[in-house]
């Protein structure tokens, strides 16, 4: 969204809603140490799970509903981490109670929810950002600026893959309208291989393991897609297999950039080879995404750009995996709808 924030430098009120294990694990431990943070509500699928968060992290509030939360002084933003089809009614009430929004990918499961959502926080003035934390990986941002260079000309194909464990699924994640490797692992893909290349998809085609025709979620996907300016896409996510490579490779008609292993490995390393076969690298450690998600987010509030996705982004990104989902569907090339 095109509004900035300005605000004093206080600390950010969170209000925390689904608890389930990214927010356990992954999101709430950076707010809890991050002086730019407050933990001041959270709200779980039932009473005793908001009181026993609560008291694990430290938050002065245990909510037994979204309205609730949204009313509890001193929630200045919420974290959405509701199961994906929940979305939407939870970014329209935070929008209505003026609260700024960072929502857990994917971001909507329907292009017209997803611009209603960007609209309404449009309308209230306040912060819209969705989770792709992986954008902040320093190898990933170096890539970038590679890339947004100039440096390897021409972009002729990219592919990146990405591997993922693959825990028993149960609740939601049974249903496949709003599950599978494709909305836990391979919206990021989608995502990243457009704002590295600074090319968006024209046209995709893609199939599945298991195949979602048959009614299951799938485990393994690959996408190939065409890009506005004609660069070949390759994503492939995966939670079938051991030990994945989980790298980058992105040829241009004057160089082309490889990275290592960007998952997994105690360091990342980004390659460029010329055509003279001339490579320079650059050494990078692993990045700590999601401490850098939550500065990131309390940066927008204070006015200042970061690179997480905006609503204009997340809004392409939906269309661009309705497109792949019509793909795998009617077993054909789906051109992706423009925003």
């Amino acid at each position: 969204m095109k509004c900035i924030m300005k605000t004093d430098n206080k600390s950010i009120g969170w209000g925390v809603v689904g608890l389930g294990w990214v927010a356990a694990d992954f999101v709430v431990p950076p707010m809890a140490k991050n002086p730019g943070s407050r933990l001041v509500a959270c709200l779980g699928s039932s009473p005793d799970k908001s009181r026993e968060f609560a008291q694990r992290f430290g938050f002065e509030h245990a909510c037994n509903d979204l309205d609730a939360l949204l009313r509890t002084p001193g929630v200045d933003a919420v974290y959405i981490a509701l199961p994906n089809a929940m979305h939407h009614a939870a970014v329209m009430a935070a929008a209505r109670a003026k609260k700024h929004v960072l929502c857990e990918k994917p971001f909507a499961m329907t292009v017209a929810h997803a611009r209603e959502m960007a609209s309404a926080c449009r309308d209230a003035s306040v912060i819209l950002r969705i989770a792709h934390q992986i954008r902040l990986e320093e190898a990933i941002v170096r890539a970038r600026e590679i890339v947004q260079s100039g440096r390897l000309g021409r972009l002729s194909s990219i592919s990146l893959e990405r591997s993922s464990a693959n825990p028993a699924r149960k609740t939601w994640r049974l249903d496949i309208a709003q599950s599978g490797v494709i909305f836990d692992v391979g919206v990021h893909l989608l995502d990243l291989i457009q704002w590295v290349t600074g090319q968006r998809y024209a046209e995709v085609s893609a199939f599945t393991n298991p195949d979602r025709r048959q009614g299951k979620s799938d485990d393994t996907i690959t996408i190939l897609g065409r890009m506005a300016d004609g660069c070949h896409a390759i994503a492939r996510a995966t939670r079938e297999v051991a030990s994945a490579e989980n790298n980058l490779i992105i040829e241009g008609s004057d160089a082309t950039l490889i990275t290592s292993a960007l998952r997994f490995a105690k360091e990342h390393v980004v390659r460029v080879r010329d055509a003279k076969g001339v490579t320079t690298e650059e050494r990078f450690a692993p990045s700590p995404a999601y401490d850098l998600e939550i500065r990131a987010f309390e940066g927008e509030i204070r006015g200042e750009r970061s690179h997480l996705p905006d609503d204009d982004d997340g809004i392409h990104n939906v269309l661009v995996t309705q497109a792949v989902l019509r793909s795998i569907e009617q077993r054909r090339i789906v051109e992706v709808a423009a925003p």
